[in-house]
């Protein structure tokens, strides 16, 4: 190394020349706060991890090492605490009973109804049911007379051409006097008119003979086949007016039969009672189909139209909708209620309806439909845990199926149901707390 290099290297380790500038203090004070920063985020790093470990060495003392923090509770089952524990299991679970506990337990099962969900745009109105004026038939006496019987009563079940009502007629016996002669006479025309023939076939008798012979036949028929059908009118049977061949034979009763099957459903007259001819002694009814009147304000008529859908609704069965159709829009209106009538025809299976049954009507509105909801009885819901249950019939009468559900809120002694069953499944109404208690013995808290 030359002596010029060696002199410069130790005059830079000697540090700064008197002729060049030193370090400001500010740059130095700077460099000291840079550190103490650095320090404190160590102290706060490692305060940090000394609380981390204590309380994960507290939560092992105390049992709780790795338990994740419960979610809150509600009613959905797959959001509960409970849905992991109680209602997977319930979802599939059976209850069996013997034969004696389920005669002594009293169980009875019913079929999961239905009420109706009314939509927004669906017209609700309310009406009364009558009977479909379209199959209404009177039974009315042709012959004026004393009623001797009525065979039926009111609200009765009668079918076509059963008896049921006799009268007595004066009139009756009349017309069957006048059938017998008629028929004498014919017969005597008959006579006149072969022997009329035969004179003809030797020359003793002319062509103007025979003709008025054969004229006066004719006449004859026509006049038998007049009285025959009056009496048939009457009420008596073609048999019985074709055996009436003597006076002896000239009865003053007679049977009126029912027009048609259906039910009575209104009765006019009493034995003993004078009646004249067309007078209505009864009328009856085809109940198998029934009318709804429904009062529709004008401000809803705009939606109501002819065949469309409507759903009705009674308190007497809460679980029940039946569905029929408008089949017709009273014209007028009515000027004190703003009101018109609507005529709804539905089927009225096992005469359920009853005539003037208040009603609940439902219209569905144009290009839309009436919506339903399941409806299960208070008795069948039953809390295992915290989630409510019901119990649903099986193939075998002895087993019982739980089913998780979600209900609705309870009106009318009934629940809707929101999940978990559909309408028509069988559900056990009575005895289903006993049905939970069995559960509980072989399964300690619900589990």
């Amino acid at each position: 190394m030359s002596e010029t290099a060696v002199q410069q290297e130790t005059t830079e380790s000697a540090g700064p020349s008197p002729d060049q500038p030193r370090s400001r203090p500010g740059a130095r004070q700077d460099r000291r706060n840079h550190r103490q920063r650095w320090l404190i985020a160590a102290a706060l790093i490692l305060a940090l991890a000394m609380a981390g470990l204590g309380f994960w060495w507290w939560r092992a003392q105390n049992g709780g090492a790795g338990r994740p923090v419960p979610a809150p509770r509600s009613i959905t089952f797959d959001q509960t605490e409970e849905s992991g524990a109680t209602a997977a299991p319930l979802a599939g679970a059976t209850i069996a009973l013997t034969p004696e506990q389920v005669r002594s337990s009293g169980i009875k099962v019913e079929p999961v109804g239905e009420q109706l969900a009314i939509e927004e745009g669906s017209q609700v109105a309310t009406g009364v049911v009558q009977s479909n004026a379209y199959r209404e038939t009177p039974v009315v006496t042709l012959v004026g007379g004393i009623v001797r019987r009525v065979r039926v009563e009111l609200g009765q079940q009668v079918t076509r051409g059963q008896a049921v009502a006799v009268i007595f007629s004066d009139e009756l016996a009349k017309a069957q006097s006048e059938y017998l002669a008629a028929r004498a006479m014919l017969d005597e025309h008959h006579k006149h008119h072969a022997r009329t023939a035969k004179l003809l076939e030797i020359g003793a008798a002319s062509r103007e003979e025979f003709e008025q012979a054969t004229t006066r036949l004719r006449a004859a028929e026509s006049e038998v086949a007049s009285l025959r059908q009056r009496l048939l009118l009457f009420g008596l049977a073609p048999e019985r007016v074709d055996a009436l061949r003597s006076p002896s034979e000239v009865s003053s009763e007679v049977s009126l039969p029912a027009p048609v099957s259906g039910t009575v459903i209104n009765r006019s007259v009493n034995p003993g009672e004078v009646v004249e001819a067309n007078k209505e002694l009864l009328r009856i009814a085809d109940l198998s189909t029934v009318w709804v009147i429904g009062q529709v304000y004008e401000k809803d008529m705009a939606r109501v139209r002819p065949g469309s859908g409507a759903s009705v609704t009674t308190a007497a069965y809460p679980g029940r909708v039946l569905r029929g159709r408008v089949s017709y829009i009273d014209p007028k209106l009515d000027p004190a209620t703003r009101t018109a009538q609507v005529r709804i025809e539905l089927a009225n299976p096992g005469q359920m309806l009853k005539l003037g049954m208040y009603v609940n009507i439902a219209f569905g509105a144009i290009g839309g439909s009436e919506r339903t909801v399941p409806v299960v009885p208070v008795e069948a819901a039953q809390m295992i845990g915290s989630q409510q249950v019901v119990f649903v019939a099986t193939a075998d009468p002895h087993v019982f199926a739980m089913r998780p559900v979600r209900l609705g809120p309870e009106s009318n002694g009934r629940y809707t149901v929101l999940e978990g069953l559909h309408v028509g499944e069988r559900v056990v109404t009575e005895g289903s707390f006993m049905l939970r208690a069995e559960w509980l013995k072989s399964h300690p808290g619900g589990q």
